[in-house]
């Protein structure tokens, strides 16, 4: 611990702290001093005992200049540099320096590349840039708002570049973090030309996708061809996911097997620079990507060559027009809620403490769990996120985002993000994780699924939907059961599930439209479903828990909202009962084609669930009007569920879906006459009647 240490808290408040080591942490006057001779001295405003420590408030002066470096020096001559802090979280600092330009980081030309960077607590910044194994070093200048700037002439398409920011009494190495790309594990940042990129050409969707029209499937660039049974040429990368042709026999995989399932969005695990893969070695490691390191710079163990910063730009680009031209919309998963670590990273390097949460006493906020919080309610900040969505938009032409633990974030910044993505792409997704962490920013405030009134538009994914149909995830839930998977008691609010909790009283509201709720059975995180019900139906053979996991298939997919399917469910995947597998590796996270083989068949019956949903609209109302008025819901024998969808569209008048999950056979008969376009396999029958059967463990839909 050092003798003293002393910060900037506000406009006139210091802070110093001063180590019992030294004279018992007493002094009698302190001062502040600068290289240009100012000297003043500082009252103390009042003194608090601490363990190690005593802790000084002091008064000064209001007027500093953030462009200078100033001291505190104790009165027995001990001196330390006075380090911002608590003062860049300040209404007033962000009134003086927030900046609204839009070219901050390196912004290329043939002659000469612009290079700004927003540092207003900086006394000085160098620009480090290497191109063809030369390095030269250019001072900054300190402009309006706290902006260093250098125009540097020359073509300076391939060099990269670091800076020297000096600040706080150190010189720290920095990455750019409006940088497009980098080398291998974030050395350097580099200077993109993107004409390059736009070079290659992409495939425009036509048509128009409302967000009830999406069906959503989550996947990993890496697990989709890690296999070496995927067949293709490379495996784990961009360019691997953009191969067509490969299948294992008689299944497609990779990318066409993708395409061969009828949804319309995949949703990628994250694929911006993540910290914990080498991406010199990438199978030495193995992680999701929950650890952002830089957030505009694509992951350099994806790409054929992680020192070529072109490479990782132009692959991920690639990869996205080749699943556009399948058809396939492309969502991205983003991770601004936290960073791998504070330290080191490019928003501390050039303004501490002015990019993630702190209490009062200056300790991070650590809502995600991970360490800290990032402040998305400070200007730059919020700036700096809807800046990143639009330049990945307009780069890579994706279709919409998926915002881990998006509850951390703040819903004005939502609104923003979600403005600007529609702005661009008229259908753009914009959804994510409203789970309402305990971070410092003030509960009315977060982007949580409890404010989702304040977020029109923004979509949610739905742990009632999950919970109620397949039963609670955490491990010490495990053998919680859900509808589907036997509780009979969850039949009622199965309904408030399958309406996209739309409907009033006596049914579960929680939202405004359908929209909102993405129905999820599982995702990436916890076990599977199949996993689970290792736990929760572990008395059952393997048969009658592949007719659950149908059931689940068919529930998820037929209820109002957004459908959302994770990577291999559709075959009954398994991580083998690991319920966290953020860095198990290949072996547990990959798609499992020989398990697909083994399993085609609940592949093909999940086909034809997605198709019956894209024929009939009623399945994908779009308002909560229409759903209020369109929908009859009921409860049959204590456990039968009765989903009636009366929206005449698609030559028919009503939509009846049944589902049984318990081991007796009914059947009813109808005053109308049905025709079933959904039984046990997932087939038609081409003939009405008025007597439906419904066998046991099985959700039948007809239609009239």
């Amino acid at each position: 611990m050092p003798s003293m240490r002393a910060y900037l808290d506000d406009f006139g408040k210091i802070t110093v702290f001063v180590s019992r080591n030294f004279y018992g942490g007493r002094s009698d006057g302190f001062y502040i001093t600068s290289d240009k001779k100012y000297n003043s001295e500082l009252v103390v405003n009042w003194i608090e005992e601490l363990p190690t420590e005593i802790k000084y408030v002091l008064t000064g002066p209001t007027g500093l200049s953030f462009a200078s470096q100033y001291m505190i020096r104790e009165a027995h001559g001990l001196a330390v540099p006075l380090e911002y802090r608590l003062i860049v979280q300040t209404k007033q600092f962000n009134e003086r320096f927030c900046y609204d330009g839009d070219d901050l980081g390196a912004v290329y030309h043939r002659m000469h590349t612009d290079f700004a960077l927003w540092a207003p607590t900086a006394s000085g910044v160098l620009l480090k840039v290497t191109q063809n194994g030369k390095v030269r070093a250019y001072s900054m200048n300190r402009t309006e708002k706290g902006v260093w700037r250098m125009s540097v002439i020359g073509d300076l398409k391939n060099a990269t570049y670091v800076y020297l920011i000096e600040r706080n009494g150190t010189i720290k190495e920095s990455l750019d973090p409006y940088a497009l790309s980098s080398t291998g594990n974030g050395k350097e940042s580099a200077v993109i030309d993107l004409s390059e990129i736009e070079m290659i050409t992409d495939n425009p969707l036509s048509g128009h996708i409302s967000g009830t029209d999406a069906i959503i499937y989550e996947t990993s660039v890496r697990d989709m061809t890690a296999s070496p049974f995927t067949g293709t040429r490379e495996h784990s990368t961009f360019g691997a996911l953009s191969e067509e042709g490969t299948s294992l026999r008689n299944i497609p995989t990779g990318l066409d097997y993708l395409a061969s399932l009828g949804v319309t969005h995949i949703q990628l695990l994250p694929v911006m620079d993540f910290a914990t893969v080498d991406e010199y070695n990438p199978r030495k490691n193995y992680n999701w990507g929950y650890d952002p390191a830089q957030y505009l710079t694509p992951e350099g163990s994806y790409s054929s060559d992680p020192d070529d910063p072109y490479a990782r730009v132009a692959e991920l680009r690639a990869m996205v027009t080749a699943l556009h031209k399948k058809g396939l919309r492309v969502n991205l998963d983003v991770v601004f809620n936290h960073m791998y670590s504070v330290e080191g990273s490019p928003f501390d390097n050039a303004v501490p403490y002015y990019y993630f949460r702190y209490n009062s006493n200056a300790n991070p906020s650590n809502g995600s769990f991970c360490g800290n919080d990032f402040a998305s309610e400070q200007p730059m900040a919020r700036k700096y996120i809807v800046h990143v969505i639009r330049r990945i938009m307009e780069i890579y032409h994706v279709d919409g985002f998926r915002f881990d633990l998006m509850g951390l974030l703040d819903t004005e910044t939502m609104n923003q993000i979600r403005k600007t993505a529609l702005e661009i792409n008229p259908d753009a997704m914009i959804y994510g994780e409203g789970w309402d962490m305990p971070t410092i920013l003030p509960s009315d405030q977060r982007a949580s699924i409890m404010n989702n009134a304040k977020m029109p538009g923004v979509g949610h994914f739905n742990d009632y939907f999950r919970d109620v149909i397949k039963g609670k995830t955490a491990d010490d839930q495990k053998y919680d059961k859900g509808y589907a998977t036997g509780d009979f008691g969850e039949a009622f609010n199965t309904l408030s599930a399958l309406s996209a909790n739309v409907l009033d009283t006596p049914y579960f509201k929680r939202f405004d439209e359908p929209a909102q709720s993405i129905n999820s059975i599982e995702t990436h995180d916890n076990s599977t479903a199949w996993d689970k019900m290792h736990s929760c139906c572990g008395n059952e053979d393997r048969a009658t828990r592949q007719k659950r996991q149908k059931m689940l298939i068919a529930l998820g997919i037929f209820g109002q909202g957004v459908p959302f399917i994770h990577a291999g469910m559709e075959f009954c995947g398994t991580k083998n009962d690991n319920s966290n597998s953020f860095n198990a590796g290949d072996d547990i996270n990959q798609m499992d084609w020989l398990r697909a083989e083994i399993n085609a068949s609940i592949i093909e019956y999940t086909r034809k669930c997605i198709r019956l949903r894209h024929k009939y609209s009623g399945f994908r109302l779009k308002t909560a009007a229409e759903i209020r008025e369109k929908l009859a819901l009921s409860v049959s024998e204590g456990s039968v569920v009765f989903y009636d969808i009366n929206h005449k569209a698609n030559g028919i008048e009503q939509i009846r879906v049944m589902v049984n999950p318990s081991f007796d056979h009914r059947s009813y008969d109808f005053p109308e006459e049905y025709r079933v376009v959904l039984n046990t396999d997932g087939s038609a029958s081409p003939d009405k009647s008025r007597h439906v059967e419904l066998p046991p463990l099985c959700v039948i839909v007809c239609v009239r």
